[in-house]
């Protein structure tokens, strides 16, 4: 039967532990052909990577819990003192945002952010469907095109950026779009920013970690291109140097723990 051949399948070849890893997702191996199948993968690759494949692998439930379960689609832990009661109080659930009460809780969250974050009074904060991407592709969208562009990326939103400018936009068959990169994990020599251009940039990697540094001195004060800056993963956790950011994007989905959607 399929499953005897399976079993043997699992029990007997050397196939490459990957390879097996993949047949072992079938649905028809048993618990104890995992199991066999899982101490297979640990003497065949006894490194790190076995690790998350044993993880991959198992289907018990996780011994340990978060002491809190309250994650949202970050997946970011809620903001401390969290509790959905807090928005039956608001009285907005099931409003529309046109409404007067909709209308005034966005007003005060736009209002709230400036004060917390520390926004300059000269400068425009809006909430905009899409989370931080359509924030982020909004500004792309509108604001690139006058002069040429350095787009420094080195995880994968960066470069997702990059993309839009090139493939999307189309940006290179009117100005030059220039790529400075470097690989997960490291920062590109941000020094090559030319301050006569526009400047596209992500200030906390979310998918590498990788930041730039304190105060974006890599940015001139004196610039006469616009500072694009994806903040996703940094604004209300690390301190921004809003002279150096002309641009700002960023949603409520990763720091503050609150769900997709608005940027």
């Amino acid at each position: 039967t399929h499953t005897k051949k399976l079993e043997y399948l699992l029990t007997k070849s050397n196939l490459p532990p990957f390879t097996m890893m993949r047949l072992g997702l079938i649905g028809s191996v048993s618990a104890t052909q995992a199991a066999f199948f899982s101490r297979k993968i640990a003497v065949s690759c006894p490194t790190a990577c076995s690790t998350q494949m044993l993880r991959m692998m198992s289907t018990a439930q996780p011994a340990e819990k978060p002491a809190s379960p309250q994650f949202s689609s970050g997946p970011c832990k809620k903001h401390p003192g969290f509790d959905i009661s807090k928005l039956t109080k608001a009285n907005s659930l099931g409003r529309s945002h046109r409404s007067k009460v909709g209308k005034d809780r966005l007003a005060y969250a736009i209002s709230e952010s400036k004060r917390i974050l520390g926004v300059p009074d000269d400068y425009l904060l809006g909430i905009v469907p899409a989370s931080d991407t359509g924030a982020y592709e909004m500004a792309m969208w509108n604001m690139l095109g006058e002069r040429n562009i350095d787009v420094c990326h080195w995880e994968s939103f960066g470069k997702g950026w990059f993309t839009d400018a090139i493939s999307h936009l189309n940006l290179r068959n009117t100005v030059e779009v220039n790529e400075i990169t470097a690989g997960y994990g490291e920062l590109p020599d941000l020094s090559k920013c030319n301050p006569d251009n526009d400047i596209c940039f992500t200030f906390n990697g979310t998918t590498s970690g990788v930041r730039v540094p304190d105060g974006c001195d890599f940015i001139s004060d004196d610039r006469t291109g616009l500072t694009l800056c994806d903040a996703t993963s940094a604004c209300f956790a690390m301190n921004m140097p809003w002279s150096k950011l002309d641009v700002t994007t960023y949603s409520w989905q990763k720091v503050l723990g609150g769900e997709g959607a608005h940027g």
